[in-house]
Protein backbone atom coordinates (compact mmCIF):
# COMPACT_ATOMS: atom_id res chain seq x y z
CA UNK A 1 0.00 0.00 0.00
CA UNK A 2 1.32 3.29 -0.95
CA UNK A 3 2.27 5.84 1.48
CA UNK A 4 0.36 9.32 0.81
CA UNK A 5 0.47 12.81 1.96
CA UNK A 6 -0.85 16.16 1.02
CA UNK A 7 0.60 19.52 1.07
CA UNK A 8 0.55 21.19 4.51
CA UNK A 9 -0.23 17.65 6.04
CA UNK A 10 2.19 15.71 9.10
CA UNK A 11 4.48 13.74 7.29
CA UNK A 12 3.28 10.83 9.48
CA UNK A 13 4.00 7.45 7.92
CA UNK A 14 3.79 5.17 11.21
CA UNK A 15 3.17 4.52 14.38
CA UNK A 16 -0.14 5.90 14.40
CA UNK A 17 -2.85 5.20 16.14
CA UNK A 18 -6.14 7.21 17.28
CA UNK A 19 -4.32 8.76 20.45
CA UNK A 20 -3.60 8.11 23.65
CA UNK A 21 -5.00 10.03 26.42
CA UNK A 22 -3.26 10.86 30.00
CA UNK A 23 -5.41 12.22 33.18
CA UNK A 24 -3.58 14.21 36.40
CA UNK A 25 -4.72 15.21 39.08
CA UNK A 26 -1.77 16.45 41.00
CA UNK A 27 -0.68 19.55 38.54
CA UNK A 28 0.66 22.20 41.36
CA UNK A 29 1.96 26.19 41.58
CA UNK A 30 5.64 25.71 42.44
CA UNK A 31 7.12 23.10 40.39
CA UNK A 32 6.62 22.48 36.57
CA UNK A 33 5.16 18.55 35.74
CA UNK A 34 6.01 17.19 32.88
CA UNK A 35 2.63 15.52 31.25
CA UNK A 36 3.46 14.54 27.72
CA UNK A 37 6.76 12.67 27.18
CA UNK A 38 8.47 13.40 23.29
CA UNK A 39 6.94 11.51 20.51
CA UNK A 40 8.59 11.84 16.98
CA UNK A 41 5.34 10.29 15.57
CA UNK A 42 3.32 13.02 16.82
CA UNK A 43 0.73 15.02 14.72
CA UNK A 44 -1.49 16.73 16.94
CA UNK A 45 -1.51 17.29 21.04
CA UNK A 46 -4.70 18.75 22.91
CA UNK A 47 -4.42 20.15 26.60
CA UNK A 48 -7.97 20.19 28.42
CA UNK A 49 -8.16 21.82 31.49
CA UNK A 50 -11.33 20.46 33.35
CA UNK A 51 -10.63 22.29 36.73
CA UNK A 52 -11.14 25.73 38.26
CA UNK A 53 -8.00 27.01 38.02
CA UNK A 54 -5.86 28.14 35.57
CA UNK A 55 -3.30 26.82 34.63
CA UNK A 56 0.23 27.24 31.85
CA UNK A 57 1.54 24.83 29.25
CA UNK A 58 5.31 25.03 28.03
CA UNK A 59 7.40 22.89 25.93
CA UNK A 60 10.43 21.22 27.93
CA UNK A 61 12.97 22.57 25.73
CA UNK A 62 12.84 26.39 24.08
CA UNK A 63 15.21 27.25 21.15
CA UNK A 64 17.02 30.07 22.57
CA UNK A 65 20.06 32.30 20.60
CA UNK A 66 23.24 32.61 22.78
CA UNK A 67 25.34 35.33 22.55
CA UNK A 68 24.62 38.21 20.14
CA UNK A 69 23.74 37.84 16.13
CA UNK A 70 23.92 36.25 14.27
CA UNK A 71 23.99 33.03 16.32
CA UNK A 72 22.38 29.64 16.11
CA UNK A 73 19.06 28.42 18.40
CA UNK A 74 20.36 25.91 20.73
CA UNK A 75 17.66 24.03 22.73
CA UNK A 76 17.36 24.61 26.13
CA UNK A 77 15.69 23.28 28.84
CA UNK A 78 12.31 25.51 30.30
CA UNK A 79 11.85 25.76 34.04
CA UNK A 80 8.36 27.75 34.38
CA UNK A 81 7.11 29.49 37.09
CA UNK A 82 4.31 31.75 38.14
CA UNK A 83 7.28 34.78 38.27
CA UNK A 84 8.87 33.36 35.18
CA UNK A 85 6.42 32.21 32.55
CA UNK A 86 8.53 33.09 29.02
CA UNK A 87 7.82 30.46 27.14
CA UNK A 88 4.54 29.36 28.16
CA UNK A 89 0.79 29.27 27.38
CA UNK A 90 -2.05 29.79 29.05
CA UNK A 91 -4.56 27.02 30.07
CA UNK A 92 -7.99 28.55 31.07
CA UNK A 93 -10.12 26.95 33.63
CA UNK A 94 -13.28 25.57 33.13
CA UNK A 95 -12.68 23.85 29.87
CA UNK A 96 -10.27 26.02 28.33
CA UNK A 97 -8.50 24.03 25.30
CA UNK A 98 -5.31 24.13 23.97
CA UNK A 99 -4.17 22.12 20.42
CA UNK A 100 -0.46 22.10 18.93
CA UNK A 101 -0.08 20.33 15.37
CA UNK A 102 2.62 20.00 13.17
CA UNK A 103 5.56 20.56 14.50
CA UNK A 104 4.27 19.48 18.52
CA UNK A 105 6.39 15.76 19.01
CA UNK A 106 8.57 17.26 22.09
CA UNK A 107 8.21 17.00 25.55
CA UNK A 108 5.66 19.29 27.32
CA UNK A 109 4.75 20.27 30.89
CA UNK A 110 2.22 22.31 33.17
CA UNK A 111 2.25 24.59 35.93
CA UNK A 112 -0.52 25.73 38.08
CA UNK A 113 -1.08 29.66 38.70
CA UNK A 114 -0.23 31.28 41.90
CA UNK A 115 -3.28 30.37 44.25
CA UNK A 116 -4.04 27.35 42.49
CA UNK A 117 -2.87 24.51 45.02
CA UNK A 118 -1.52 20.94 44.23
CA UNK A 119 -4.65 19.27 43.07
CA UNK A 120 -5.21 20.59 39.67
CA UNK A 121 -6.75 18.03 36.30
CA UNK A 122 -5.44 18.11 33.39
CA UNK A 123 -6.60 15.80 30.60
CA UNK A 124 -3.97 15.20 27.46
CA UNK A 125 -4.76 13.86 24.12
CA UNK A 126 -1.55 13.09 22.01
CA UNK A 127 -2.33 11.41 18.50
CA UNK A 128 0.06 10.37 16.02
CA UNK A 129 -2.66 11.02 13.44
Amino acid sequence: MPISTGPGSPQVVSSASGGKVYGYNNINETTARVVAQPNPSRAQITFCNPGANDMYIAPVNVQNTLGTAPTTPTSTPLTPTNAALGGCWPLFGNGGILVFTGECQGAYQALAKTGAGTTNPLTVNDSNI
